[in-house]
């Protein structure tokens, strides 16, 4: 109300102003061309006709103006609306042209409107702030989806690879190991169920955490011990050592466990057979715990240059991406050392509380 009152009353004003100046003008030239008819008050058929044409041409005026005083800011708006239309959330060129330069406020006729440009620059904003955290969200949507894709290939690389053991034709299993082997099966089938569960999770912004209080020396014991059976691992020599039997974190075990074998995996397929992979945990001060895996195969530098030619589709070097997200989503820090045909070494840190 008070916004429509004050257009009103802005108009009105303007339409008085109007009305005064041509009063104005028609005296002022009635005083110049008929200085007589002023002091006598009698009238003349050329005043009559002059007053005509005057009033006329005023009145031109006067829509003229008002045209230009209502227009102006209207068009600037109708190009506003359109811009925002056609997806660009900024205000349009020589905005800021519209301002005073002493006091900031719109100048005339634009006032009149300062709550519609103030509320398109406020949409504006907002869209545009709606826009970003709309790429955001669809951003973490594909990262974690790229993410579990790429974990799907461990366990149907397991289930393959033991599958085909058991049914190759040169070889006959005891009982004992066929039950292993359909153990292990089973247990990877578990685990793809699991990573298909968590490909339907909605994601729209930070990773989803389910932390609880974990023992990280028996978590990495573990996850090495199932990376170092597969049987594409043979030929690799796999080294756990912890000063505390025991360090328990807070963390999300399930993705923590992600992240170890993501670095582990890519151990095993990005360096020759025989390489030495040594995975150490030791408590630091204070109360830091250090995961420190290192091997001695061909370097990140090299590893670096093949993932550069390696198609998409077998997600080079998607591994060690998913494992930073995942420890820094837990509150870790990851940093990685490597040398060219020396190995690379990744250290690990998280908050701890020694048990």
């Amino acid at each position: 109300m008070n916004f429509m009152l004050r257009i009103a009353l802005q108009l009105l004003a303007a339409f008085v102003f109007l009305l005064i100046c041509i009063q104005v003008i028609i005296i002022g030239v009635a005083w110049l061309f008929w200085p007589d008819l002023m002091r006598t008050g009698s009238t003349s058929n050329h005043y009559e006709i002059f007053v005509v044409v005057l009033c006329s041409v005023l009145f031109v005026v006067t829509l003229l103006l008002i045209g230009w005083y209502l227009g102006k800011p209207i068009y600037i708006m109708i190009v506003w609306i359109r811009r925002l239309v056609s997806g660009r959330f900024d205000p349009p060129p020589g905005w800021k042209d519209l301002r005073s330069d002493h006091k900031g406020t719109l100048k005339i006729p634009y006032s009149i409107y300062k709550e519609v440009f103030e509320h398109l620059r406020m949409l504006g904003s907002t869209l545009q702030n709606n826009e970003k955290a709309l790429r955001e969200a669809e951003q973490s949507k594909q990262e974690w989806i790229r993410g579990i894709s790429h974990d799907l290939k461990t366990p149907l690389t397991y289930i393959s690879g033991y599958s085909a053991m058991l049914v190759h034709p040169d070889y006959r299993w005891s009982e004992t190991e066929k039950s292993d082997f359909l153990s292990v099966i089973q247990q990877k089938a578990a685990h793809l169920q699991e990573l298909v569960e968590d490909l339907n999770e909605t994601v729209n912004g930070p990773i989803p955490l389910n932390a609880e209080h974990t023992d990280i020396v028996e978590l990495v014991r573990r996850t090495v011990a199932d990376v170092s059976s597969a049987p594409w691992a043979v030929g690799y020599a796999f080294v756990m050592e912890s000063e505390p039997e025991q360090l328990s974190i807070s963390c999300d075990p399930k993705l923590m466990t992600r992240a170890i074998r993501n670095l582990l995996v890519n151990a095993v397929v990005h360096n020759p057979e025989n390489t030495q992979i040594e995975v150490r945990i030791k408590l630091l001060d204070p109360r830091i715990a250090e995961i420190r895996i290192k091997d001695n195969g061909v370097g990140f530098n090299q590893l670096a240059e093949r993932d550069t030619i390696q198609s998409t589709n077998e997600h080079a070097g998607l591994g060690l991406s998913i494992a930073k997200k995942f420890i820094e989503a837990n509150g870790g820090k990851i940093t990685v050392q490597s040398s060219l045909g020396e190995g690379t070494s990744i250290m690990i840190r998280l908050q701890a509380e020694h048990i």
